[in-house]
């Protein structure tokens, strides 16, 4: 019988460490969608991300095998294990609250995801680093299997962080709320507490532990993510620190960055593979939200009008190439500009290629995009698709790119050199970049600009000026034309693009856009050419400058 006991304390360990392995790489996983509202998912929230749950765990082995030699008990155990789990279960409960503080304090933009990082995630990932040295002392009966008790008590929680990090990733976010992801990470840590202290007989603890698992599945039940409510707080707020600093600069109605109020009602609120999607409406307008910023817009009883400037400027394609026909989307979003090129343009076919499914799913449901043969979608990445189909096209216009990161492997200039074998002769590629053209805060869009001037013989750059916003080192939507064709001076342009929208009534007005061209120089000496090699787009990013 005491060795039955002992095997079932030495299994119960063995899950102990494994579930504790699970939930830390779990939680880091989930972290990234925590701090996305707030911070967005660039190269250095992932950094702060990696380097604090590394930097836990380290001082986690340490304390744990200090405090195992000191008081080699399975309490010592039970304790941490439980320990982690009420700091993970508080997560949800803090998070918001504490991300504010970091905001509204703004320590810098690469210190701002580290520091909260630090705040939320760094106690849980010491304690969880702790539990494997303090298992390997409470297994080990001799020094003579010391070495090989440690070495499977590691390999086991290394492979609960396996599974912890595909079970979260391909699993649990995407079927479950953030919230609640924490709320069963926490609920397996309790379960495996109360497990060890079953096997090792600690009644006490044993009651206390299987009452607060019960209590956590009702938090899990509570945290359930609801469809309708409203979008209030800080979940209704532009976090993105571009939008933040765009709202200070040139605020606007028609501008995206200055959605800030409150009050909005969900209509669809969902963890996708790639974003926190959120569909919501105002009194007379819906948004789709990608974590931390408003990225679509539209009138509820006006689906095809313009609700953001920056989407008319789009069909600059089709004013450099007049005889357009089949044009290419690299982006979807709320569809706003596929569909009202469909709607305007009856004699063009049209293909988008969207890489997340649940954005198509919106699209079609909330944002009225038309189910119709001359406007096709794909689901794929963008480049991968055009490596993939050999088709040409009159106009690639490429709306991929978020104001906290972007695909770098579709802004270098492997992807760019890949764009113009696919354009017809005469064809054009629209990129929407947000940024400046000169100043501090210029350095991305001049980055990009220099990498199509390596391919294109004709580069230039629309700025979209909203009402009194004209100075050219504050951060809007710059359009970016990348042609083989002459650059047409801007009164031509202007006449043609009248003819255009003679023949198409519909078609938006271009004159603000034409006009503000930007026909003087571009630096771009002191910025790189992006490569597939080398393209530092976050550092780029004026977030960082």
């Amino acid at each position: 019988m005491p060795f039955d006991r002992e095997r079932r304390g030495v299994a119960a360990i063995g899950v102990a460490v494994f579930l504790a392995g699970a939930v830390l790489l779990g939680v880091e996983i989930v972290a990234s969608r925590v701090l996305a509202p707030y911070f967005g998912s660039s190269l250095f929230v992932w950094g702060a991300l990696i380097g604090v749950v590394l930097t836990g765990l380290s001082i986690g082995y340490w304390l744990g095998g200090a405090l195992a030699d000191r008081r080699p008990t399975p309490y010592l155990l039970v304790g941490a294990i439980a320990l982690s789990a009420l700091l993970v279960l508080a997560i949800p409960l803090v998070d918001e609250w504490m991300l504010e503080r970091v905001v509204e304090w703004d320590p810098g933009p690469r210190l701002n995801p580290l520091v909260a990082t630090i705040l939320l995630f760094g106690a849980p990932s010491v304690i969880l680093g702790s539990v494997s040295p303090i298992a390997v002392k409470l297994v080990a009966r001799s020094l003579e299997r010391v070495g090989r008790t440690a070495g499977r008590l590691f390999a086991i929680s290394t492979a609960g962080s396996i599974f912890g990090t595909f079970a979260t990733a391909f699993w649990l976010v995407p079927e479950l709320g953030t919230d609640q992801v924490l709320a069963v990470g926490a609920l397996a840590l309790l379960v495996a507490a109360a497990a060890v202290a079953v096997a090792e007989r600690l009644f006490a603890p044993s009651v206390v532990l299987v009452a607060g698992a019960a209590a956590t599945v009702a938090v899990v039940i509570a945290l359930a993510p609801e469809q309708g409510g409203t979008l209030e707080g800080a979940a209704a707020q532009n976090w993105s620190p571009l939008y933040r600093l765009r709202e200070s600069q040139t605020p606007s109605q028609l501008d995206p960055s200055t959605l800030s109020g409150e009050g909005f009602t969900i209509r669809e609120a969902q963890e996708t593979r790639y974003h926190r999607l959120v569909v919501a409406d105002d009194d007379e307008s819906r948004y789709l939200r990608f974590d931390s910023s408003f990225q679509s817009g539209m009138y509820i009883d006006r689906p095809f009008a313009t609700r953001f400037e920056y989407t008319d400027y789009l069909d600059l394609g089709i004013a450099y190439n007049p005889d357009a026909e089949r044009i290419l989307f690299v982006g979807l979003g709320g569809g706003s500009a596929p569909k009202r090129v469909w709607r305007d343009f009856p004699d063009t076919q049209l293909q988008v290629v969207e890489l997340d499914p649940d954005v198509v799913d919106a699209a079609y449901e909330w944002f009225e995009v038309p189910r119709d043969e001359r406007l096709r979608i794909d689901v794929e990445d963008g480049r991968r698709w055009l490596t993939r189909n050999d088709e040409r096209w009159d106009v690639i216009v490429l709306d991929a790119f978020y104001s906290d990161s972007i695909p770098f492997h579709m802004a270098t200039r492997e992807f760019v050199e890949l764009a113009r074998e696919r354009l017809e002769p005469g064809g054009v590629v629209v990129v929407n970049l947000i940024g400046a053209i000169t100043g501090d805060q210029s350095r991305l869009v001049r980055s990009v600009t220099r990498t199509y001037r390596a391919v294109f013989p004709t580069v230039t750059l629309h700025p979209v000026n909203l009402a009194g916003d004209t100075d050219p080192s504050s951060i809007r939507n710059v359009i970016l034309v990348a042609t083989e064709a002459p650059l047409p001076a801007k009164p031509f342009l202007q006449s043609r693009w009248k003819e255009i929208r003679a023949a198409s009534s519909g078609a938006p007005d271009l004159t603000r856009a034409i006009r503000d061209r930007w026909d003087r120089t571009v630096r771009t000496d002191d910025v790189p050419l992006l490569t597939d090699d080398y393209a530092p787009t976050d550092a780029l990013l004026l977030l960082f400058g």
